[in-house]
């Protein structure tokens, strides 16, 4: 990629007039250069940029207010009243006294959560009593569920799908005992191996907040058919910049948003609840423990990407795969050196430890019930650490290339694209 820098025209020229020693000549060549051309530039400058504004705003991204954000924190340190950040599951800040098991955020690379999965159970002792119980470790299934359901929801309100960097919540374990526990016990959990990854208490945030709406005014028929129009007030907080979807029990046939309030198109005179997502973007906020790394789905912007995504006319060409990984890679430092087309069954590189796409897992197979694609292997090589400041995010490295080639594999269906780290 070319990256454009701008040029400081005034102090180039107030560096170079130095070097004319007549003093009549340098006021002369500072009243032309800094007060004539000067104001010539800077005309020229702010009309460039009007010009390159006016392109983007004509190359919209349909997805453009539909980001999403997802970071953990500690439970202790959940704000509530931190406007951007929410939780995932509802059931993450309920009273725990039902809950059976625990919920664990395991703070290792993907090789690491692989091996502590498999590891099956994890023993724990009674303090009190002495006694041992076993826990089985299972993937916490309720965030899978908040995933499909997100999609739905997506695809309800007719907006284009981008993957969700699922990084955090596959780092989630639910410990189920094989038995039940009595209510005071203090069971004391044995990690060995693992205990500087565990982390208890930990909860996973996002940018999504769920509002219920009641319809204000009567039902507007249309009159060519029999098409009922719901409207529903947003309320007096600013939306601007973020992305509305709409969640209702019936099929909605389309959505209009005016002055802060919404209007559905339903065949139903009546409908059942309905509730408005809304996808907050900009200012994140700062609280106190707020100090995780922030992964989302958001792209580098660029007006060579709005014009693809508009003309639809996609040149896959070395450098265009490389910037889409740029435009993907987020605060992480990817790079892909090159890639390959193989078929399926080459040995030597499905010896050598392939990522996949993974991330859309939760949509199903959308072609090829019998897989037998070639493999689109793409080789990346590490860039040291991660570009973000954020507390210990370098463990998140392969999750994010997961997360580009789940992206990358729902333009590329005709092959199955997976990755090798170098």
């Amino acid at each position: 990629m070319i990256e454009e820098k701008s040029f400081d025209y005034k102090d180039y020229i107030q560096r170079r007039l130095k070097d004319i020693t007549d003093l009549d000549e340098r006021r002369y060549a500072k009243e032309l250069l800094l007060e004539s051309l000067g104001e010539m530039f800077a005309w020229t400058e702010a009309k460039y940029k009007t010009l390159e504004q006016r392109i983007k705003n004509d190359l919209d991204n349909p997805w453009e207010d539909f980001n999403i954000f997802m970071t953990v924190v500690k439970r202790s340190d959940y704000d509530p009243i931190n406007n951007f950040w929410h939780p995932v599951c509802s059931a993450d800040i309920a009273s725990a006294k039902e809950k059976k098991g625990i919920t664990v955020y395991l703070m290792a690379d993907d090789a690491g959560c692989q091996r502590f999965f498999n590891q099956g159970i994890i023993e724990a002792v009674d303090s009190v009593s002495g006694n041992r119980y076993c826990y089985h470790i299972t993937k916490s299934e309720r965030y899978k569920i908040c995933m499909e359901r997100t999609y739905k929801l997506f695809t309800s309100n007719h907006i284009p799908w981008q993957t969700i960097q699922l990084g955090h919540l596959e780092r989630f374990f639910d410990l189920v005992p094989d038995k039940d526990i009595p209510s005071d016990a203090q069971p004391v959990f044995q990690w060995k191996d693992w205990e500087a990854f565990i982390h208890q208490d930990i909860i996973p945030l996002w940018n999504m907040q769920r509002k219920m709406l009641q319809s204000q005014e009567f039902r507007h028929p249309c009159i060519d058919e029999v098409i009922y129009e719901h409207i529903y007030y947003l309320g007096d907080e600013n939306n601007g910049g973020d992305g509305c979807l709409i969640d209702a029990e019936e099929d909605i046939l389309s959505i209009r948003y005016e002055n802060n309030k919404v209007i559905l198109k339903t065949k139903a005179e009546t409908i059942g609840d309905v509730s408005i997502c809304r996808l907050h973007q900009g200012d994140q906020g700062n609280s106190y423990g707020y100090h995780y790394a922030v992964l989302s789905n958001h792209r580098k912007d660029n007006i060579a990407a709005r014009y693809l995504q508009q003309s639809g006319n996609f040149i896959q060409t070395p450098m265009e795969l490389r910037r889409k990984i740029e435009e993907l890679s987020g605060s992480f430092s990817i790079r892909a050196a090159s890639y390959e087309i193989v078929s399926s069954n080459k040995e030597n590189i499905l010896d050598k430890g392939i990522l996949e796409g993974n991330m859309n897992h939760f949509i199903g197979t959308q072609v090829f019930t019998q897989d037998q694609r070639s493999l689109l292997v793409f080789y990346f090589q590490k860039e040291g650490q991660a570009l973000c400041d954020y507390l210990n995010s370098d463990y998140l490295y392969e999750s994010q290339i997961r997360y580009i080639l789940s992206q990358l594999q729902m333009e590329f269906l005709e092959y199955k694209c997976v990755g090798v780290l170098e």
